[in-house]
């Protein structure tokens, strides 16, 4: 019951935005000044941009959306040419369709999808999670048994995500995503899967990674859970760091995604979400990262242990200090005191060399 009423409050509350004039110029820029149109780059960053604001259960302005009408017209002729890529463009079809594109390109898109059996090419569980998830908005229905409870399996085991391991973050998070239809309807997970959630965010959090822990926050959110106020106080301190300059984003480095998803998480629950006047033209995005994060020095430092790893956080920090910047041991400082599972996350993180089987009990 608790879900179903947090899910009722986040639709009650729906993120303020910023003047028209000013989501028109942001999508415009994704749309038309920063990659070139439909290139593999540019539909990774629209279709991020679009799902969010779709996700906000926002309506753009018809001016805003005009950018798209082009590339929403040719999408048939683009599927038919790329069926490999049927997901990516099947998604941006249901996103601008979401967002008050006229016309039901998505409906004719996912016929055809269905019809063909596409999604017997995917070779991996959140591939098809994600086919399904978008042919159903797309008013296909398509029946994968058994995919649910692999995937629950999948995120019941929090050991695998105390340690870095970036494509195991990518599908925890977006199977809570597409399960969850972007926080449409109440999820329940149960204990083991919402720890794999906390061992992420303390993974994250000793990183300094406002756009992994972004992503937690998102995902325990659409789960009804409470955010911690040390991971929520770090992103909206991120919140008014970005910097936004005129000119083409060169390569794939800059920090929009970063962006995006702060103010995902922000307007996830409540807060104001876009709500700048965005400069008009091509933009890039920037923030501070330090060259050197704690988890590195951490990981560093622990393994320069060796067989005298264990898991006690006192002991390790005692016997690592000499190894470690004073930012990196304030970091994780913080983190034991004010992170929830931060011992538990750092006795699997620590590797310890005397303990053979899995760590599951903790603070």
């Amino acid at each position: 019951m608790s879900n179903i009423v947090s899910l009722a409050a986040r639709r009650a509350a729906r993120p303020a935005l910023g003047a028209n004039g000013g989501l028109t110029s942001l999508l415009s820029t994704f749309a038309n000044g920063r990659r070139r149109q439909g290139d593999a780059w540019w539909l990774k960053e629209n279709a991020e941009l679009l799902m969010i604001l779709s996700a906000l259960g926002q309506r753009p302005p018809e001016a805003a959306l005009a950018a798209y009408g082009a590339f929403h017209a040719g999408l048939e002729d683009q599927l038919a040419f790329h069926p490999q890529y049927y997901r990516m463009l099947l998604g941006l079809a249901v996103w601008l369709e979401d967002l008050g594109q006229p016309g039901d390109t998505a409906a004719r898109l996912a016929a055809r999808i269905a019809a063909e059996g596409w999604i017997e090419m995917e070779v991996n569980d959140l591939q098809r999670a994600e086919s399904r998830f978008l042919l159903a908005r797309a008013g296909q229905t398509v029946d994968l048994p058994g995919l649910d409870a692999r995937l629950h399996r999948f995120m019941a085991r929090p050991e695998t995500f105390a340690l870095p391991n970036p494509r195991a973050a990518y599908d925890l998070l977006h199977a809570i995503f597409y399960l969850s239809e972007y926080g449409r309807r109440p999820l329940s997970l149960p204990e083991p899967a919402l720890q794999s959630l906390h061992m992420l965010g303390n993974l994250a959090w000793l990183e300094q990674n406002g756009d992994l822990l972004g992503e937690v926050c998102i995902a325990l959110h659409y789960t009804g859970q409470a955010l911690p106020p040390l991971w929520l106080g770090f992103l909206r301190g991120e919140a008014t760091s970005f910097r936004i300059a005129p000119g083409p984003c060169e390569d794939s480095s800059d920090a929009y995604h970063n962006f995006l998803v702060n103010h995902w998480l922000m307007g996830s629950i409540g807060e104001t979400a876009f709500g700048d006047d965005y400069l008009a033209g091509p933009m890039r995005f920037s923030i501070f990262r330090p060259l050197i994060s704690p988890l590195r020095e951490w990981s560093q430092a622990l393994m320069a242990q060796g067989a005298r790893r264990e898991p006690d956080y006192g002991a390790m920090r005692r016997a690592c200090a000499a190894r470690l910047s004073p930012e990196a041991l304030e970091v994780a400082d913080r983190g034991m005191t004010e992170s929830p599972h931060f011992a538990t996350f750092f006795a699997i993180f620590a590797r310890p060399v005397a303990i053979s089987g899995p760590v599951r009990k903790g603070a």
